[in-house]
């Protein structure tokens, strides 16, 4: 249960969400984060990209729908291509599965330390699994799944960030 964004003096912490294509998994925990965050009234903000992002597409419907379903709004959601220099601009970056997290140690090696599962960061009891699982091209019920689990990390994380 590393910190290194945790929640000190009054500076904007910034948590970058990465998973694959950024239209599913990463852009819902950002929308999530960034609700919570808001209603907690704490200095952090959250952004996402993908490892091999689906550049400028929108959210999928799929994804939106479960995020309203649990009275989340991300209007406006692009997807983007993970850079390094957003790796290095990131206080905490949280990959989707373990193999996100070593691609993306693998493009800016000087991060690495601050480059973790969401699973595994929040120690869900999953850390060293497959991570949460992609519902791109699934029924509403896999997105809904992946929503459940998302929503139960980063709820937790925003618990952690309050110290």
């Amino acid at each position: 249960m590393a910190s290194t964004a945790g929640n000190t003096g009054d500076a904007m912490k910034k948590v970058l969400f990465v998973c694959t294509a950024n239209v599913c998994r990463s852009p819902m925990a950002e929308a999530i984060f960034n609700a919570l965050i808001e209603d907690a009234g704490m200095p952090h903000s959250a952004r996402s990209a993908g490892v091999a992002a689906l550049r400028d597409e929108p959210m999928t419907p799929h994804a939106q729908v479960a995020l309203e379903e649990v009275g989340v709004y991300a209007d406006g959601h692009r997807a983007r291509q993970v850079e390094e220099a957003m790796l290095e601009g990131a206080d905490l970056v949280l990959a989707m599965t373990p193999r996100h997290a070593e691609k993306l140690r693998g493009l800016s090696a000087a991060s690495s330390g601050k480059i973790h599962t969401l699973a595994g960061y929040v120690v869900v009891g999953f850390a060293g699994g497959e991570g949460i699982p992609d519902p791109y091209g699934h029924s509403m019920a896999a997105y809904r799944a992946s929503l459940r689990q998302i929503f139960e990390c980063v709820d937790l994380l925003v618990s952690q960030l309050k110290g």
